[in-house]
């Protein structure tokens, strides 16, 4: 900035300059044209000058300094090449005549042109203009001693106020400068304190973020302010899923110890009695027992490969993130693809939901004839969703086993299958636009309120529930949110004195518009 001020300045001065001095010039030459139309008006000696009493001749008197002459205006007459009288008034009205090399510079003036520009000199320079008349030539020459005084005068004028106007301006935008720096200083600071965080350790906690104060002090400091909060966001929430992902491991890998080593204990102490004993009918039992045991784990180490392969597809990012909150329903951007297609050896196809739902009711029924099973479909068109048919009639099957082990004898369990528009779209609910929704409801005891915001987990048990009775894993819900997150769906519940339900939404696939 300074640097452009002072370049402003040197052209402004420059060009100011130039043309002060060509105005000057202008008037010199105005007024030497007029000195010069004076000059033949006097009459020049008929002879030779007198000398004077220092051996020099003395001009004459009649033409050098006559009337309207100004002081040091050099006049001369020449005839024939040579000067017959040349010399000039100063100002104390004293008279002199020019040297012999004044004379001669004089005679180069060429006559009748424009006015030039001669040195004299210890007379200095001159602005000189030659006029003939009657066969003379008279030259005359005003000093430009004053001229180039002014234009000193000027210059000096305009350099010291070029150096004082830009020490001000040094010290006002060093001041504007710094005090426009000082939020990017704080956005810095804001960066810094980060820096010191030990975030390796897991420490998810970024409280640091730029002040809104300083996001509108200008459009570039708002800018990488707002950027640098935006940043602080994103790396707190993906430290805060790492720290999440790592406590569940933690908690998983603890979980699945606990449940897998009761089933090993009991097999290893079978197994000991089983050594211990020669009797046929307890190495019977004691075989049965221990197979009974090696099915529970067997069971629990597939639901176990089950869930880690659907983590698997979430890490590789081909799982959908289209998982709604608890009691929240899925928007219109919820993608209709399910992230399964994207895994080379999974089955993908159309799955008949309808079907499905129907023969698990029909299983539920065989299996549990002491609860009361209801089925109802709300549309006779069948219901059909993209994704691996294994794998979504073992979250129906899961969802109904639920209600069943977890409710007493003589409970209703009401399943329903409807097609349900999505947020924004048309009322009808049918087209791409659609959901398949499955409602599972029972009326049996309600799950615990502490428990429900953590009743998708892995390993999670009510502190009444009878699924130690029943030998369940408590894996059954977790794999029904993976499956269903997995098949671009969500999965909820709402849980009341007298009322349960279980809400599964899924993008469903129109058939009859091959969509």
């Amino acid at each position: 900035m300074a640097l452009l001020l002072v370049a402003t300045n040197v052209v402004v001065g420059a060009v100011t300059v130039i043309a002060y001095r060509e105005y000057l010039v202008g008037r010199l030459d105005a007024e030497l044209a007029t000195a010069a139309s004076r000059t033949p008006g006097g009459q020049p000696p008929s002879g030779p000058p007198p000398e004077s009493s220092g051996g020099q001749q003395d001009p004459d008197n009649r033409f050098i300094g006559a009337p309207g002459q100004a002081a040091d205006t050099v006049v001369a007459i020449l005839r024939d090449g040579d000067a017959v009288l040349a010399g000039y008034t100063d100002g104390a009205g004293e008279q002199h005549r020019l040297s012999r090399a004044q004379e001669t510079v004089l005679a180069g003036v060429a006559p009748d042109a424009t006015p030039t520009t001669v040195s004299l000199g210890s007379l200095g320079a001159y602005r000189a203009q030659a006029v003939t008349r009657g066969g003379d030539v008279f030259v005359t020459a005003l000093p430009l001693g004053d001229l180039r005084a002014s234009v000193v005068r000027l210059v000096v004028v305009i350099g010291s106020t070029t150096l004082l106007a830009l020490l001000v301006a040094a010290w006002a935008l060093t001041l504007a400068v710094r005090r426009s720096l000082r939020p990017l200083e704080r956005v810095a600071s804001v960066a810094s304190s980060v820096t010191a965080l030990d975030l390796e350790r897991g420490d998810a906690d970024i409280a640091a973020r730029v002040p809104s104060s300083d996001l509108v002090v200008s459009r570039e400091v708002g800018q990488v302010g707002t950027a640098l909060n935006r940043l602080l966001g994103h790396v707190g929430r993906a430290l805060t899923v790492r720290r999440d992902a790592e406590r569940g491991m933690r908690t998983f890998v603890a979980d699945a110890s606990h449940e897998l080593r009761t089933p090993i204990a009991t097999v290893r102490a079978y197994a000991e009695l089983s050594a211990g004993t020669q009797d046929v009918a307890a190495l019977q039992r004691n075989a049965e027992r221990i197979g009974r045991e090696a099915v529970r784990m067997g069971a629990l180490v597939e639901e176990l490969l089950l869930l880690a392969r659907l983590d698997a597809a979430t890490l590789d990012g081909t799982t959908l993130d289209a998982t709604a909150p608890d009691g929240a329903t899925p928007d219109a951007t919820t993608p209709d693809a399910p992230a399964l297609a994207a895994r080379p050896g999974t089955v993908h196809e159309e799955v008949d939901l309808t079907a499905t739902v129907v023969e698990a009711v029909m299983d539920a029924r065989a299996t549990a004839p002491d609860h009361r099973w209801t089925l109802q479909l709300a549309d006779d068109d069948p219901l059909t969703v993209a994704g691996d048919p294994g794998q979504l009639r073992r979250a129906v099957t899961n969802l109904l086993a639920n209600a069943r082990t977890h409710t007493p004898a003589g409970t209703t369990v009401v399943a329903s299958l409807q097609r349900v528009p999505r947020t924004g779209e048309g009322e009808d609910g049918a087209g791409a636009g659609a959901l398949a929704r499955l409602v599972v409801a029972n009326d049996g005891p309600p799950i615990e309120a502490e428990v429900l915001p953590v009743l998708f987990d892995r390993f999670t048990r009510g502190s009444s529930s009878r699924s130690r009775e029943h030998g369940t894993s408590g894996l059954g819900l977790a794999i029904v949110r993976a499956v269903v997150t997995a098949h671009g769906g969500s999965v909820r519940v709402v849980s009341e004195p007298g009322r349960t339900v279980f809400t599964i939404d899924l993008p469903e696939t129109d058939t009859r518009r091959g969509t």
